[in-house]
């Protein structure tokens, strides 16, 4: 019966929930375990409990999450645990719930010595850069070894996507590029004429009067601007 209380030992801590609740996710390992009539075969049964071997603490939110279909990661457990968990019990739903938690949250980027915090949708921004890449496998903070103050604009342009050096900012213009390279982000703008070349978006706001800031400009040395403004203006 689906309202058949149920004791579970996991790893020596015993649990008391409902077989509804275990099969709550019918397609996981727990709801094919747990349902009357599925094939798949129980866990054994110790002491007049069903034995899982697994870390209680950490299953204490997969069964939360099967009562309330919401998940709350207490601070004693690593998220890395609770989804290497959430996946060998094949709960997709959850890994989903995690995943969307981890991009929430807050990271913290140390550059070059600089401690920067931001949140992980800003730094996933561009998914298939390497900083998108650090951030999705980091905990809490990264170790970025560049310029801090080319990160400081790069991670401007990330949160808002203008492309500017901002007065009184002392920092090598080529280092921006130079960052921009090594962390896989992408800072340029695809002129009309097509691929491989650019249009000179960036603008320098740090002398009197402002200026535009080509490729090279900005240590981006394989990178092209025509020649032609009709083909680099900002607007085309």
């Amino acid at each position: 019966m689906a309202s058949d209380v149920i004791t579970l030992n996991v790893g020596g801590r015993l649990f008391t929930t409902t077989r509804m609740t275990l099969t709550s996710s019918p397609d996981s390992v727990l709801g094919r375990m747990f349902d009357v009539s599925s094939p798949f075969p129980p866990a054994r049964i110790i002491d007049g409990a069903y034995f899982v071997d697994s870390n209680p603490d950490v299953f204490q939110v997969i069964l939360d999450y099967l009562r309330y279909k919401s998940v709350i990661i207490p601070p004693t457990v690593p998220p890395e645990a609770l989804q290497t968990q959430a996946r060998y019990f094949g709960l997709d739903c959850l890994l989903d719930e995690i995943q969307m938690k981890k991009m929430a949250c807050k990271l913290r980027i140390n550059a070059g010595g600089t401690v920067f915090e931001t949140s992980r949708e800003t730094i996933m921004k561009q998914p298939g850069s390497l900083l998108a890449q650090l951030a999705s496998n980091a905990a809490e903070e990264i170790f970025l070894d560049v310029c801090p103050k080319a990160f400081e604009i790069l991670l401007n342009f990330l949160r808002s996507g203008a492309r500017k050096i901002p007065p009184n900012t002392n920092v090598c213009t080529e280092s921006i590029g130079y960052a921009a390279e090594t962390l896989g982000i992408n800072i340029c703008l695809e002129s009309k004429k097509g691929p491989g070349y650019c249009k000179i978006s960036w603008i320098d706001d740090r002398r009197d009067k402002s200026r535009f800031c080509n490729c090279k400009m900005l240590g981006l040395r394989n990178h092209r601007n025509v020649s032609s403004a009709d083909d680099w203006l900002v607007n085309d």
